[in-house]
């Protein structure tokens, strides 16, 4: 249950872009029926669907839940995907964003070299791209310790 949190703010950060959220359970033999059960009642009050998924072991027939799932979505019309913000923000703007919205994060912290940096890519014609973010994969913040679904950092 500890890992409920987490997935929680990956369904939650799903929904954002208006897009229905669909998580696959990468099931292992150790798991009991209590376990996946915990797993489905705990995505299906968050609004989405969790699909067990056997395909380490049974390769793609463990997977055409899943497929038949995601299909049925993507078919419905269900998603209207929305960016979290116009393309025009400025690229600080952009990171920004993205820290309060997707990790929670209070602000984002930048020295000048780094704003310099930004704004001289803007110059150059970039302020107009997606911005992809990059940071430790054991967290929603900049400190790996922190796990869960910490908000408040910076």
């Amino acid at each position: 249950k500890k890992g409920c949190l987490n997935l929680g703010r990956h369904i939650e950060n799903v929904k954002q872009f208006g897009v229905p959220a669909v998580v696959a359970i990468n099931h292992f033999t150790t798991d009991t029926e209590a376990e996946i059960q915990a797993m489905k009642d705990f995505v299906k009050a968050q609004g989405a669907e969790a699909i067990l998924c056997k395909h380490w072991a049974q390769g793609s027939a463990g997977i055409e839940d899943l497929a038949r799932k995601v299909v049925q979505i993507a078919e419905s019309g269900a998603s209207q995907f929305s960016p979290l913000y116009p393309d025009e923000m400025p690229l600080f703007e952009k990171v920004n964003t993205i820290v309060k919205r997707i990790y929670r994060g209070d602000e984002a912290i930048a020295d000048k070299s780094i704003r310099d940096q930004l704004h001289a890519w803007e110059q150059a014609g970039y302020g107009n791209l997606p911005v992809c973010m990059a940071k430790t994969q054991y967290s929603f913040s900049t400190d790996p310790n922190l796990r869960g679904a910490p908000t408040g950092h910076t």
